[in-house]
């Protein structure tokens, strides 16, 4: 059986994100990536209001640049297919010179909206061969499908060489430790719950980490750590912390539905953290509600629900070995979304 070619790939590559669990998988399967990040191009941490303005007015240069570098990848003989991560940056023109040549395009899409990161991502969705999302109500999405080829579902996944188990010193741990964190950005729903989680519990440790609480009101922006967190911190926290919340996106742009799960679904308990999560029926068909994982309905509850893992800590370490040894044993990784490119790709790729 002939080798398969290079692969061209486009998406991030900081530690901890999952266009990088995708590539690192891709690579244990003895594939090579040709590969172009858009952060190197694109920064997207930049804090400072002048910066932003900056960031926004050279928009359009950067994404010229960018594109000209992933037309490169023309130039790469043999090349198996395109696989994209989201797709932030890339443009229609350039996709279809792909197209045009003959290789396949696929796409990984693994955020609520298709609208919310520039309209480029909708622009090119009818290019693509396949958008594999990780969000199931985009199946249910009738103006969606109409504009794509192919839809197919893939879950979220943590990746097994950042999310893992690490012993952490005593001044680590009690750098990190409290009785309840969040990591995520700011977004008046999940504020809410936080509020909700202060009025029940008013002398609670709680942490968050993550971009945009400086909108919060003063109740939740006293408990903000003033910056956000990724990588090997990520892996701190979930560690140290005694509840990890599983707070979930509201809909976006265009969207039926908000989150069912979301990266820090699989991500948590990966780490060996334990999670105490919104209740949906898609994530309690990966983790067993009480036995390894802990969940709330809404704000209504979610106060009650945290005191009562901070009390049965016996119980809510019981709860987190579980659910790592299930994440494990399961896969819970990014290894089934490459999968399933992968078999997608063979079943279309002529005989040789």
């Amino acid at each position: 059986m002939p080798q398969p070619g290079p692969i061209g790939f486009l998406g991030a590559d900081w530690w901890g994100s999952d266009a990088r669990a995708t590539a690192a998988e891709l690579r244990r399967r003895g594939f090579l990536l040709v590969e172009r990040h858009y952060e190197d191009f694109f920064p997207n941490r930049w804090r400072s209001i002048l910066l932003r303005v900056l960031r926004r007015c050279l928009r359009p240069l950067i994404c010229r640049d960018y594109n000209s570098s992933v037309r490169e990848l023309l130039q790469v003989s043999s090349l198996e297919f395109l696989l994209v991560f989201k797709g932030m940056l890339l443009h229609a023109d350039t996709l279809r010179l792909f197209r045009e040549r003959g290789i396949p395009c696929y796409c990984i899409y693994p955020d609520v909206s298709f609208f919310d990161h520039g309209a480029n991502i909708w622009d090119c969705l009818p290019l693509y061969d396949c958008i594999f999302t990780t969000k199931s109500f985009h199946m249910d999405d009738v103006e969606l499908k109409s504009q794509v080829r192919d839809l197919q579902l893939v879950p979220h996944g943590f990746d097994p060489e950042v999310h893992r188990r690490v012993p952490l010193a005593d001044a680590t741990l009690n750098a990190y430790a409290c009785d309840a964190s969040f990591v995520g950005t700011w977004s008046a729903h999940k504020e809410r719950l936080l509020q909700s989680i202060i009025n029940h519990l008013p002398t609670i440790d709680l942490k968050i980490w993550g971009p945009g609480w400086d909108l919060a009101s003063p109740d939740v922006l006293n408990f903000w750590q003033g910056r956000g967190a990724w990588g090997d911190e990520v892996v701190a926290i979930y560690q140290a912390s005694r509840i990890n919340l599983g707070l979930l996106s509201e809909a976006g742009t265009g969207t039926i539905s908000g989150d069912l799960t979301t990266a820090r679904t699989w991500q948590i308990p990966g780490c060996g953290g334990f999670l105490l999560h919104k209740r949906t029926l898609e994530f309690c068909a990966a983790f067993e509600p009480q036995l390894e994982v802990g969940v709330f309905d809404g704000a209504d509850d979610i106060g009650a629900a945290v005191q009562w893992w901070l009390e049965h800590a016996e119980d809510r370490t019981a709860a987190a070995e579980r659910a790592w040894r299930r994440a494990h044993a399961s896969q819970y990784t990014y290894a089934n979304a490459v999968t399933a490119v992968l078999n997608y790709h063979a079943s279309r790729k002529p005989a040789a």
